[in-house]
């Protein structure tokens, strides 16, 4: 069971990641070394650059870190969503129905 809870932060965490270092990779070409590190490090970073840039490039900016973050958001959560359905899909299909159980369990007892 600890295996299914580190495989669901694990993989939409590593999805989240590559989505986010995609996209703030577009808006971090025209930067300096240091300054495009501090954008690729966190959404914070990102807009503590973005506040010292000023003016149009700021907006942009800013605006780029927040459809990063966006689409990591989204990637991860369509990961975790499509594993929720095919284990659910899993469950009911190989599941034994709960009245079957019941109906075993009674026809076990009274043949004792």
């Amino acid at each position: 069971m600890s295996s299914g809870g580190v495989l669901g932060v694990a993989v939409p965490g590593s999805v989240f990641n590559n989505v986010h270092r995609t996209e703030i990779g577009k808006a971090t070409r025209d930067l300096p070394g240091d300054a495009a590190d501090g954008v690729r490090d966190s959404f914070a970073g990102a807009l503590h650059v973005a506040e010292h840039l000023g003016g149009r490039p700021s907006a942009a900016l800013a605006d780029a870190a927040g459809n990063a973050l966006g689409s990591g958001m989204n990637a991860a959560l369509f990961i975790g969503l499509a594993v929720v359905f095919v284990g659910g899909g899993v469950a009911v299909a190989l599941l034994p129905p709960r009245s079957q159980e019941l109906s075993d369990e009674r026809a076990s007892r009274e043949t004792r």
